[in-house]
């Protein structure tokens, strides 16, 4: 009878303890009607006790596998409306059970897609403490120590300007966003706290996001300079060539000797002009990644032979010393000759420019730990301690006068073709002892 119903298991069961009862008062009279009712007590008894080790069962079963173990599952034998409990309850952990595993998965989404933002992404209650915070948020301000839930935002960041815009967005209740510098790491954020109630009552939560601007803030710094240094080496020649002209036009040009001079200045300048043009473009080339190489493998004493034959009259003229130190077993190089070529002129020529009458420029050639490394070293006049930091700079001059003709982008533009081949370019220098500029090709 365990599936039996259980009004219908009781009705049962005291019709059969009634019926015990009387039968033993009709056999047996006094006696028989004490000991059937006797029976009757214990029997009663065993069935109470059976039914209600049944439900404290349930009741256990009910609360292990509703916070206990949610795994466990009630056993859905015994009567029938303890079976229909048991399966209620079992559908009903079930099903709590898959939202609970949806929703778990989802937060690992959640938390999966946080991690891996650039963006830093925190949330802070009205009292200031922290309830999430992803690794952007705490690489981008740098913050010591690891950050959990439950701690104040002043342990995330101590920047007044990055408090002051969550502690405003809760205040008004609107979104604040503001452009912060921080100056322990050097880096712009933007930092934008949008406010969103809590669900549970009128208290609001602040929602920070953070942008990291350094890039494109470095990168407009950059344009801007290098608007401001263009016109100003345009400048230069265009003033020249206006002097000239303006000179020719006030009678000079009927002065043959006068004439040419100034029409000599006029060629001059505007051969800067176009060198700097020149310059400016394969300078944008080479940044865009438009001037693609032609690697080929190249002999690297045939590399510094055919950079030397350019120097060998100049350097005559210049009185100087041009001379070379490869080592014999230089190997085939994988390069953009014409490229590397252009490397080597830019250096020699800075070289001779720097040096002076009884000065030696050496180009050298060498295998390092399975790398090739060329240099151009001189025994000129070297560079300050303080211009080496900036001397691949576009526009940058060692030559603060600029009493020497250049356009200051030639060492930035072999520097982004030594980049495009994957090799490095490094400068040493003393001043009044001369400078050595060495860099590396690929094999």
């Amino acid at each position: 009878m365990s599936n039996v119903s259980l009004r219908w298991r009781m009705l049962v069961e005291t019709s059969l303890l009634v019926a015990l009862v009387a039968a033993g008062s009709l056999t047996f009279g006094v006696v028989g009607t004490i000991l059937a009712a006797i029976l009757a007590i214990i029997v009663v008894v065993f069935l109470s006790i059976r039914l209600h080790r049944q439900f404290t069962e349930l009741t256990e079963d009910v609360i292990r596998s509703t916070s206990i173990d949610r795994s466990h599952r009630l056993d859905p034998t015994g009567p029938a409306e303890l079976t229909r409990l048991a399966r209620a309850v079992n559908r009903l952990v079930d099903r709590v059970a898959d939202d609970i595993s949806d929703e778990s998965a989802e937060r690992v989404r959640l938390a999966s897609i946080l991690d891996l933002m650039r963006e830093g992404v925190v949330v802070v209650d009205d009292q200031g403490v922290i309830e999430s915070a992803n690794p952007a948020s705490i690489e981008l301000l740098s913050s010591l120590g690891n950050v959990q839930p439950g701690m104040q935002l002043s342990s995330l960041t101590s920047h007044p300007d990055v408090i002051r815009v969550v502690t405003r967005s809760m205040a008004t209740n609107e979104s604040i966003s503001a452009e912060i510098e921080l100056f322990d790491n050097h880096r712009t954020i933007m930092a934008v706290s949008t406010p969103f109630p809590r669900p549970d009552s009128d208290l609001v939560r602040a929602l920070l996001l953070l942008t990291d601007l350094t890039d494109v803030r470095r990168l407009d710094t950059t344009r801007r300079e290098f608007v401001s240094n263009a016109s100003h080496e345009l400048r230069t020649p265009l003033a020249g060539i206006r002097a000239s002209a303006e000179t020719l036009q006030r009678g000079a040009i009927d002065d043959p000797e006068g004439r040419g001079a100034f029409l000599q200045m006029i060629r001059e300048d505007v051969d800067r002009m176009d060198q700097l043009i020149a310059e400016m473009l394969e300078l944008s080339r080479l940044e865009s990644g438009e001037s693609p190489l032609e690697l080929k493998p190249v002999d690297a004493h045939s590399l510094v032979k055919t950079a030397i034959k350019q120097f060998s009259a100049i350097a005559i003229d210049s009185e100087l010393t041009l001379e070379t130190n490869l080592s014999e077993d230089l190997p085939t190089v994988l390069v953009d000759a014409k490229h590397i070529d252009h490397v080597f002129t830019n250096l020699i020529s800075n070289a001779v420019k720097w040096s002076r009458a009884g000065d030696t420029v050496t180009v050298k050639g060498w295998v390092d730990d399975g790398t090739v490394w060329f240099s151009v070293a001189d025994t000129g006049l070297g560079i300050e301690p303080g211009h080496l930091p900036h001397i691949f700079e576009r526009f940058f001059k060692a030559d603060a006068a600029r009493s020497q003709p250049s356009t200051g982008l030639g060492l930035s533009i072999a520097r982004h073709i030594v980049d495009a081949h994957g090799g490095v370019m490094s400068v040493r220098s003393s001043v009044g002892e001369g400078s050595e500029f060495a860099f590396s090709v690929p094999t």
